[in-house]
């Protein structure tokens, strides 16, 4: 028996290149809690001729909730940070993240099964702690998810993403 590890699902958050052309997608390492939360949206009734209830699952509002210690060269902190610190509203606060199942193997050699979703960045706290400048919050589901398969040139520190 072999258990997946944390570290095998690996998240990536695209930041845009300075100068406003493109964008690419890195690793969002130094994050102390990213746990990933279903938030089912159930549909329950008792029918009349029936002695139970029935329930069934009619939608889902994914959420993740975040903790980072400010690192102050991490291009996904400083995007997060950009977004709470600026109070940033609407669109302007929807960032796309990319998770990588390193315990899914692709069609090729170095490729890994992923998937990509928006997400609202709704902001809790900052400044919390003495050892170290943290931020809090949840990155909620804000559209459709994509699959796809990720590779790296980089040793995993940056990926392409292609939707299949």
């Amino acid at each position: 028996m072999k258990i997946a590890k944390r570290s095998d699902k690996v998240a990536y958050l695209e930041v845009p290149n300075t100068g406003g052309s493109g964008s690419k997608f890195y690793r969002m390492t130094g994050f102390k809690s990213l746990s990933k939360k279903m938030n089912p949206k159930e549909y329950s009734r008792q029918y009349v001729d029936e002695a139970f209830e029935t329930t069934d699952i009619v939608g889902m509002s994914i959420s993740q909730d975040f903790e980072f210690d400010q690192i102050l060269d991490s291009p996904p902190h400083k995007h997060i940070i950009d977004i709470i610190d600026g109070e940033k509203l609407g669109a302007d606060a929807i960032v796309n993240i990319v998770q990588v199942d390193f315990t899914q193997k692709g069609a090729t050699d170095g490729e890994y099964v992923a998937v990509k979703r928006a997400f609202a960045i709704i902001p809790e706290s900052s400044g919390d702690g003495t050892e170290a400048y943290t931020y809090t919050g949840t990155f909620k589901v804000a559209g459709q998810s994509v699959v796809g398969k990720a590779t790296t040139n980089d040793k995993w520190a940056t990926i392409e993403f292609v939707g299949v």
